[in-house]
C-alpha cells in the first residue's frame, strides 16, 4: 500500500541525489548507472564516512537491496539513521518505511508515524503520502482533513498514488464529494500510468459520473489500465465484450480478457470465466476447466462460484461425482448468503447418510477456517443472478456489470517488488 525508499534522482526510475561537483560523488553516480555497484557503493561508503547524509542514505539502500556486496539490513539500519539524524527527508521516510512494513526491524507503527511526520514536514511527498495512508487504517485521533492535507500536498508534487487517493476522497465523500475535481486528479494520475487511475476514469466514462459518457474514452482508458495488468480493468473489458454494453458483443475478446484476470486471481473473472467453459461462449466447451475455474474463485470466497462447482460435483461433470463434497461447496455457498447454495445444500442433506453429512460438514468447517482469513468474502451486492437448472446451477453470466473493486497495482523496486498503493478506497 505504501511508496517505499529509492535511490533518489531528479528524472524517472532509480533516483540518485544531485549533488555538487564532487569528483567521488560523479563516479559513485556514474558507476552506479552503469550497474557497477561494487564501484558506486565504495564511493558512496566513503562520503558517508565523512558525514555526507546523502551518501549515508544512498549507501544504505545499496546494502538494503544488495548491490554492490550481499545484502547487510543492519548496517543499512545505522547508515539510515545516522542520515536521518541530520535531518535527511529520505532517510527518515525510509526509517518509517521499515518501521511500517517490518522490515530489518520489529513492526512499529509508532515509530514509523514518528519517522513519516519528520519527513513529511521537510514536504516529503512519499511519506506524506504513506503517513495519510496510516493515518487512515489506524482513525483514532486523527482529523479526517488532516488526511486530506497530506494527500493534497503530496499530490501537488505530482505523486501519481496520491493523485489517485485524494481523486477517491472527492469522488465518494459524504460531506465534500466534488466529481470534476476526483476526474482532474484521476486524469492527472492516468496521465502518469497509474492504472488505478486509469481504471476509475474508463469507468466515470462509461457510468457519466462526473462526465458526459463516453465509450470510446471508457474503453481507451480500461485498456490501458488492463495492458499494465490492472485485473480489475481486465475484467471490466472482458464483462462489455461479453454483454454487449457500450462495444460490440465479441465473446472471443470478451474470453481474452476475462482469462487476463482470472490468471492474476481476480474472483469474479474466474467465476464467469467458468460460465463460459460450462456453455462454451467465447471458448470451447470444457466442463473440467469450468471446474477448475469455478474451484479458483471458489476459494477466494465466490459464493457463486461455490455453488457451481458443487452442482459439478453432484452431476459428475468435469469432477468425479462426490456428494460429500458437493454438499460441503453448497454449505460454503450458503454460508456466504448464496440462496441457490441454501437450496440445494438443504435439499442434497436429505440424500446423504448420517456419516457423510457429518463429514461433509466438517469438511466445510476445516476449509472455511483455513481459507477465509486468507481472502475476503466479497460484500453481497445485487440479487443472486444464478439461473435454476436442476439444482439451481447458474445458467448465465454476471447480470450487468458488478462494481466491487480489487487491489492492484505495484511500482518501484527494492528487495524485489513494493506495494506502492492501495486499496482501492471505501470498496472491496
Amino acid at each position: 500500500m505504501y511508496t517505499v525508499c529509492a535511490l533518489r534522482s531528479t528524472g524517472i526510475g532509480l533516483l540518485l541525489i544531485a549533488c555538487t561537483a564532487r569528483c567521488d560523488w560523479h563516479q559513485a553516480e556514474q558507476a552506479y548507472r552503469q550497474g557497477d555497484y561494487v564501484t558506486a557503493l565504495q564511493a558512496w561508503r566513503a562520503l558517508a564516512a565523512a558525514g555526507d547524509d546523502a551518501a549515508q542514505y544512498n549507501t544504505a539502500i545499496l546494502l538494503l537491496d544488495g548491490l554492490g556486496q550481499s545484502p547487510d539490513p543492519q548496517a543499512a539500519f545505522d547508515w539510515l539513521q545516522r542520515a536521518a539524524a541530520q535531518a535527511n527527508p529520505d532517510a527518515r521516510f525510509c526509517l518509517g518505511y521499515l518501521y511500517s512494513q517490518g522490515e530489518v526491524v520489529p513492526p512499529d507503527e509508532d515509530r514509523a508515524a514518528e519517522w513519516y511526520r519528520k519527513a513529511a514536514v521537510a514536504g516529503h511527498a512519499g511519506a506524506q503520502l504513506n503517513l495519510a495512508l496510516l493515518y487512515r487504517t489506524r482513525a483514532a485521533g486523527v482529523d479526517d482533513d488532516e488526511v486530506v492535507r497530506l494527500l493534497r500536498s503530496a499530490a501537488e508534487q505530482g505523486l501519481a498514488a496520491a493523485q489517485y487517493l485524494l481523486a477517491e476522497h472527492y469522488a465518494h465523500a459524504r460531506d465534500d464529494a466534488d466529481s470534476s475535481r476526483a476526474k482532474t486528479l484521476y486524469r492527472k494520475a492516468a496521465d502518469q500510468q497509474y492504472a488505478p487511475a486509469q481504471r476509475k476514469l474508463g469507468l466515470m466514462y462509461l457510468s457519466g459520473s462526473g462526465t458526459a459518457v463516453d465509450a470510446d474514452m471508457a474503453v481507451r482508458w480500461l485498456t490501458r489500465a488492463a495492458q499494465q495488468d490492472d485485473a480489475e480493468a481486465q475484467y471490466y473489458l472482458g464483462m462489455l465484450y461479453l454483454t454487449g454494453k457500450a462495444v460490440g458483443q465479441d465473446p472471443e475478446l470478451a474470453s481474452r480478457w476475462m482469462k487476463l484476470a482470472a490468471g492474476l486471481g481476480h474472483a469474479r473473472a474466474q467465476y464467469n470465466l467458468g460460465l463460459m467453459y460450462k456453455e462454451g461462449v467465447g471458448v470451447k466447451q470444457d466442463t473440467r476447466l469450468a471446474a477448475r475455474w469455478y474451484r479458483a474463485a471458489s476459494e477466494r470466497g465466490e459464493a457463486r462460484a461455490q455453488n457451481n462447482l458443487g452442482n459439478l460435483y453432484v452431476s459428475g461433470r468435469g469432477v468425479p461425482r462426490d456428494y460429500v463434497l458437493a454438499h460441503m461447496w453448497f454449505n460454503l455457498a450458503a454460508a456466504n448468503g448464496n440462496e441457490n447454495g441454501i437450496r440445494n445444500r438443504d435439499r442434497l442433506a436429505g440424500q446423504l447418510s448420517t456419516a457423510q453429512l457429518t463429514e461433509a460438514q466438517r469438511l466445510a468447517s476445516a476449509w472455511r477456517d483455513s481459507q477465509y482469513g486468507r481472502y475476503a468474502v466479497p460484500a453481497a451486492g445485487a440479487p443472486d443472478p444464478d439461473a435454476a437448472d436442476g439444482l439451481d446451477d447458474s445458467q448465465t453470466q454476471e447480470g450487468g456489470l458488478a462494481h466491487g473493486e480489487a487491489s492492484q497495482s505495484w511500482f518501484s523496486r527494492w528487495f524485489g517488488q513494493h506495494k506502492a498503493i492501495a486499496q482501492d478506497g471505501g470498496t472491496h
